[in-house]
């Protein structure tokens, strides 16, 4: 597997990254292309990584895919292969997440 590690310093002995960790609720409703999230959202100057489970509504039944696209900015919400259709109401979908930054 090959390994970039131009995006980061691979191992971070200094503490020099600081890490987000909560909860993200989905929107309604959904733009296509994506949320967009900036650094600032998180209180960062700059976004190294973003992890997202996959977020579950209430039930617990129904799925959607948040990921997080480093080129736009933005937060896509895909249901399988297929990013969420304009105007979804994704309010009852909630992800956990972590985002590493400087």
């Amino acid at each position: 597997m090959p390994i970039d590690r131009r995006i980061g310093n691979y191992f971070d002995n200094s503490g020099s990254f600081l890490r987000r960790v909560a909860r993200w609720t989905g929107p309604n409703p959904y733009v296509t292309g994506g949320e967009t999230i900036s650094a600032a959202t998180f209180g960062l100057g700059t976004i190294i990584c973003a992890m997202f489970t996959e977020a579950i509504d209430a039930a617990g039944a129904n799925y959607r895919t948040p990921v997080w696209n480093p080129t736009t900015g933005k937060l896509q919400w895909f249901s399988g292969a297929t990013e969420v259709t304009n105007g979804t109401d994704l309010s009852g979908f909630a992800a956990q997440f972590e985002i590493i930054g400087q």
